[in-house]
C-alpha cells in the first residue's frame, strides 16, 4: 500500500471515528427517551425510565426502568439498566429483532427478542432469556404469576416462540435452578406452614396453552419433593388450572413417603396426601 493510500485509509478512519464522538456527545437523549416511551406506551403496557443514552454499536443503554401492565398476568418488571442493541436488518424486515442485555432483581440477563413493532411487544413472536442470580423475593413478576412470594436466587433459560396471541398457538421451553429458598403452603402440612430448600430444580414445557412440567424437586432440610403434570393457563394466569402429582419425602427422625396430587388453581391450589 502507498503512502497516498495509507493516508487516504487514516483520515477515512478519522473520520468515522469523530462522527461517532459527536453522535455521541450530541446524541438527544431526552428526545429518543420521549419517543421511545410513547412508541411502547399503550393500553396494556406502560414503560418509564430515568434516562438513556447511545450504546455501541447500534443500541440504546436504558437506566432505572419499569414496566407494567394492566393486563396479561400484571406483568411488572423493573431493572437497574437495560441495553438494546437495533440490528441493521431491522429496516428491511417487518417485525424487530433485539439483542439485549442487563442488570435486575440483583442478577443479570441477556438474550434476545423478535416483536411485532415497537408499538406491539406483546406477545413477542420469538425470545430467549439467560439469566443468572435473581433475587426472587424482589420480583413482582413471579409473585403475580405464582400467587404467592417466594424467595431465592434462580437461574436458568428461557425460550418462546409465539405464533399467534399470548398462550395460545405458542410454545416455549424454562429450565431453572433455584437455591437457598422457600415457598409458602396454602394449608399447613405436618405443621409446615413453608417447604424451605436448599436447591430446587424446574424444567418444563408450553404448548398451546399448556405448561407441562417435566420435573419440579425440590432438597430441602425437612421435605424433599418431586412433582410432574400439567397447569392449564387461563388469561388470568392466577385461575390457571394445576393438575399434578408426585411424592414427598419428610426428612428427621420419623422418615415417610407419601403421594401427593395437587388440583385447584394458582391462586387456590388443592393438596391431597397419600
Amino acid at each position: 500500500m502507498n503512502i497516498l493510500n495509507k493516508k487516504v485509509l487514516l483520515f477515512t478512519l478519522y473520520g468515522i471515528f469523530i462522527t461517532i464522538v459527536f453522535l455521541y456527545l450530541l446524541f438527544p437523549s431526552a428526545l429518543v427517551k420521549s419517543r421511545l416511551e410513547n412508541a411502547v406506551n399503550s393500553p396494556d403496557f406502560i414503560l418509564k425510565m430515568e434516562s438513556l443514552r447511545p450504546s455501541l454499536p447500534f443500541g440504546l443503554k436504558l437506566k432505572n426502568i419499569a414496566v407494567s401492565s394492566n393486563s396479561f398476568a400484571n406483568i411488572s418488571f423493573q431493572g437497574d439498566s437495560l441495553d438494546l442493541q437495533f440490528h441493521p436488518w431491522n429496516v428491511l424486515q417487518k417485525h424487530t429483532y433485539l439483542g439485549l442485555s442487563g442488570k435486575a432483581y440483583g442478577g443479570n440477563f441477556d438474550g434476545y427478542v423478535d416483536l411485532t413493532s415497537l408499538s406491539k411487544i406483546y406477545p413477542p413472536r420469538e425470545g430467549k432469556l439467560n439469566f443468572k442470580n435473581i433475587d426472587l423475593a424482589r420480583c413482582t413478576l413471579i409473585k403475580n404469576f405464582l400467587a404467592e412470594e417466594i424467595t431465592g436466587k434462580v437461574s436458568g433459560i428461557w425460550t418462546y416462540i409465539s405464533n399467534g396471541e399470548a398462550g395460545k398457538n405458542s410454545s416455549g421451553k424454562v429450565a431453572l435452578s433455584l437455591t437457598g429458598g422457600a415457598y409458602p403452603l396454602a394449608e399447613p402440612f405436618l405443621g409446615l406452614n413453608r417447604i424451605e430448600f436448599d436447591r430446587c430444580e424446574i424444567k418444563a414445557q408450553l404448548k398451546n396453552g399448556v405448561l407441562r412440567v417435566e420435573k419440579l424437586q425440590t432438597f430441602g432440610p425437612q421435605v424433599n419433593c418431586l412433582l410432574k403434570g400439567e397447569i392449564t393457563l387461563a388469561d388470568d394466569y392466577k385461575n390457571s388450572q394445576l393438575s399434578l402429582n408426585g411424592i414427598i419425602e419428610i426428612s428427621g427422625k420419623n422418615k415417610a413417603k407419601m403421594n401427593i396430587t395437587i388440583s385447584g388453581t394458582l391462586a387456590d391450589p388443592i393438596s391431597r396426601y397419600i
